[in-house]
């Protein structure tokens, strides 16, 4: 009896059972046989993405933390997001959804925030809800997917400096180094970094995409179709529903900020630094005028000079220092030289009665000596005025006061 070789019966065994189970398929190349996995052109493509996210989450809901970046970027949004990534963190979460929409900011204030989403070990899903501009578009490159609203946009993020003409262009140093931070940033999250870079820097050409000395700025379906956006959601629910999440309760009061129809500590976050210090330094200009004593003016004017720092992008740590010192220091020179230079020449006017000497005034009353007095009007009162006893002075005539004795003035003629 002939036996059939182990290594050929392996291979047959092996047919048999791909012949008799549908899946997976295998390929037969003389001796040697391929496993091949189900690929996703095998099965249908008319899904849209959400339906395969959806279809790719697990059966229970994945805990998820929400943080709100609403408003101008700047230092109290990062200390936001480093309080909300610890919060996070600490409540157990796996996914952090943060939701966008900003028109910009603070170049340093995105950078650090940055830098905590791309140092979180948890998963980061950005969902642009209107808009992700400028330092926006930077901090919806730093997580792992992007998401976003019909409409919205994102991109426009070539840095700006300010001058007297107003917003223009940062420098080619500073543009070099944010096209490679925004390129690096979307590499690291498998986004395509040619597209962060054509964001920033208006000599990028991406053809079919954007042109030369154009900025790159896409809408939800140009970011789809470019795969730089993972999938399109109507809103927050729809997202929660598509990467099967749930918020955690920790994260429910900053899903009451996206549909609160009005907060205060919102809008003041809409102001930008300059404008606070600016509306400061009029009220204590105004409250100067009000009240007395020549003291409240001068933190007014540090407010001005400190809302012209902020203007030109100066940190907040030399914002306030330069508040608290130049008040210090116009309150010193105002009780001390200020008040030498301004009122000097008041100080040494005479006062009272010595201020009578040296006058010219009119005779009202005939004067006849220094016996028999007569009459002067200086200024608006009558005095009685006398001369030397050789000397007799008529009514009209004018005379000069020379000292005043007790309660009259001596005078002579002019």
């Amino acid at each position: 009896m002939n036996l059939v070789p182990c290594r050929q019966l392996g291979l047959l065994i092996l047919i048999t059972c791909g012949l008799a189970v549908n899946v997976p398929e295998f390929t037969l190349s003389g001796t040697f046989m391929v496993l091949q996995s189900v690929t996703p052109s095998s099965v249908s493509t008319e899904g849209t993405q959400s339906a395969q996210l959806e279809a790719d989450q697990p059966a229970f809901p994945t805990k998820a933390y929400l943080i709100v970046a609403d408003g101008t970027v700047n230092q109290r949004m990062v200390r936001h997001f480093r309080e909300g990534l610890i919060r996070a963190d600490t409540a157990g979460a796996q996914v952090v959804i943060v939701v966008i929409n900003t028109f910009g900011g603070d170049l340093d204030a995105a950078v650090a925030i940055r830098d905590n989403l791309l140092d979180v070990h948890l998963r980061t899903i950005a969902f642009v809800n209107k808009r992700a501009i400028s330092a926006g578009a930077l901090i919806a490159l730093a997580t792992h997917d992007i998401v976003m609203v019909p409409g919205a946009t994102i991109g426009a993020a070539t840095p700006l400096k300010v001058t007297w003409r107003g917003f223009e262009p940062a420098g080619e140093k500073t543009i070099s180094y944010f096209r490679k931070e925004m390129k690096a940033t979307a590499e690291s999250r498998a986004h395509p970094g040619e597209l962060a870079e054509a964001m920033v820097d208006s000599d990028v050409v991406l053809p079919g995409v954007v042109e030369k000395d154009k900025l790159l700025t896409l809408t939800t379906q140009e970011a789809l179709t470019l795969q730089l956006a993972a999938a399109q959601s109507e809103n927050l629910e729809q997202l929660l529903q598509t990467y099967n999440l749930e918020l955690l309760a920790e994260s429910q009061k900053e899903a009451t900020r996206l549909t609160a129809p009005f907060d205060g500590s919102r809008l003041l976050g809409q102001w930008r630094a300059w404008q606070v210090w600016f509306v400061l330094g009029l009220l204590l200009a105004l409250a100067e005028i009000l009240i007395p004593g020549f003291f409240i003016l001068w933190f007014g004017v540090g407010a001005l000079l400190a809302s012209f720092l902020a203007f030109l992008g100066v940190t907040q740590t030399v914002q306030v220092s330069a508040f608290l010192a130049s008040s210090f220091i116009l309150l010193v020179f105002s009780r001390t030289i200020f008040s030498n230079i301004l009122f000097s020449s008041r100080e040494s006017l005479p006062m009272n009665i010595e201020a009578l000497k040296g006058r010219t005034v009119m005779v009202l009353e005939a004067i006849d000596g220094s016996l028999k007095p007569g009459l002067v009007k200086i200024g608006g009162e009558v005095w009685s005025a006398i001369c030397d006893e050789e000397t007799r002075l008529t009514k009209g005539a004018k005379v000069e006061v020379l000292e005043i004795v007790g309660n009259r003035v001596r005078v002579k003629p002019v």
